[in-house]
């Protein structure tokens, strides 16, 4: 049975067993919102509005090209090349502008039709008789009478296509599905055609969205539809990254190399954290763990033996490394885990956007080295999809004052 309202249709995953797909997916003849785990649903329905658009939002910097980062590490199925932008376009353009109708003036050069002496004059060379000169061609008024109204067509189909799969983000209207009489083969032509021959910015924009979802038609006419990610601890870490990382990390990435018998060398693959955050001097190795401790607080949810000694041994190559003295000084190294949680939620219901749950550390360290206690930090999942498409120091700063204080030397 399909559901009525906006608050039927969203959901937030547990990460058990298999409800672990963030994104959009059509359920028999519906269409239902998945929210990654630890997000906070807004109470009223024009703040699940804005959740489910900053949903796609972040999904569409991540997933939405299959050339992207991300889609290198992860197979086929798990994401999506689905134009969401292009759907939302056309919706916005068309609350905007309504349909397609042709309003710009075509040309071309012609021996008959109505002629535009101005640009015959500018454009044709005249054959001169005596000291009279005449014009075997002209430019004349282009008759595309047939293909304004094929483009209008074309347009009304796509623009059906978007309200039918995204149109209930905005409103219950749904446009009639037009009878165009073609494949969409031909519509793409049609529209390629148009893009030729247009010089209007705001037009080739609405006729590369229209394309982009004819595309997506054409190669993907017999899948079913579902937009999102299996792995979106992939975009976690991204989003952690973006927020509060450098672009340059890899200069903090520790090399090993076999040195083989017979004067032989072989660099192994880089050991890299996953995000270095730099502040007031001080370096901040972050790993962003996409886990479940925040939702459940069960112990067994939390970073493993592995991964805590990795943090350790990312942070003493920093602290230790000649290469990263400053000013006759070592850097002086913090180590912490990010889990996402709901701040207003059963578990944590701290009202904050970054929280602190304990401390890591290991038996074959003293602990007498800030890198050798690694801090856990929840962080609420809607206050980083909220910032991840800024730099805002003052996160940086907050981030940054947590650890420190929360960091046992």
């Amino acid at each position: 049975m399909a559901s009525n309202t906006l608050f039927d249709r969203c959901h937030v995953n547990t990460n058990i067993e298999n409800d672990v797909f963030v994104g959009i997916q059509k359920k028999d003849d519906y269409y239902e919102v998945d929210f990654p785990l630890g997000y906070h649903l807004s109470s009223d329905e024009k703040g699940l509005r804005k959740d489910i658009l900053s949903l796609l939002n972040v999904l569409s910097r991540y997933i939405d090209k299959r050339q992207s980062e991300l889609y290198d590490g992860l197979k086929n199925e798990d994401s999506s090349g689905i134009p969401i932008q292009a759907y939302l376009f056309l919706i916005k353009d068309f609350f905007e502008r309504g349909y397609y109708r042709e309003r710009e003036t075509l040309y071309k050069v012609s021996k008959k039709g109505k002629i535009n002496w101005r640009k015959t004059i500018k454009t044709q060379k005249p054959v001169m008789q005596g000291h009279e000169a005449f014009y075997l061609n002209f430019v004349v008024k282009k008759n595309t009478i047939n293909e304004d109204e094929l483009i209008t067509l074309v347009h009304k189909y796509c623009v059906y296509e978007s309200f039918e799969k995204f149109g209930w983000l905005f409103t219950s209207f749904v446009p009639n599905k037009p009878k165009t009489g073609l494949t969409v083969k031909m519509m793409l032509t049609v529209v390629n055609n148009k893009l030729q021959n247009t010089f209007k910015d705001q037009n080739k924009q609405l006729f590369k969205n229209m394309l982009a979802v004819l595309k997506q038609l054409h190669d993907d006419a017999q899948m079913e539809f579902k937009y999102g990610t299996y792995r979106f601890e992939y975009v976690w870490e991204k989003m952690i990254d973006k927020v509060f990382g450098i672009s340059e990390k890899v200069d903090y990435f520790p090399k090993t190399t076999w040195n083989i018998w017979g004067n032989k060398k072989h660099d192994n693959a880089f050991l890299e954290p996953d995000s270095i955050m730099l502040h007031d001097g001080k370096v901040y190795v972050l790993d962003a763990k996409y886990y479940k401790y925040g939702w459940s607080g069960a112990p067994r949810h939390l970073p493993e033996s592995t991964s805590i000694n990795k943090q350790i041994t990312y942070g003493e190559y920093i602290a230790k490394a000649e290469r990263f003295v400053s000013g006759g000084s070592h850097p002086v190294v913090y180590n912490a885990f990010i889990m996402p949680y709901d701040s207003n939620g059963k578990m944590f219901p701290t009202n904050t956007p970054i929280y602190y749950i304990g401390t890591a550390t290991s038996d074959w360290k003293y602990g007498t080295e800030k890198y050798e206690n690694v801090v856990g930090i929840l962080m609420d999942v809607k206050y980083l999809m909220g910032i991840d498409s800024r730099l805002d120091e003052s996160q940086i700063m907050a981030l940054a004052a947590l650890i420190e204080e929360k960091c046992s030397v």
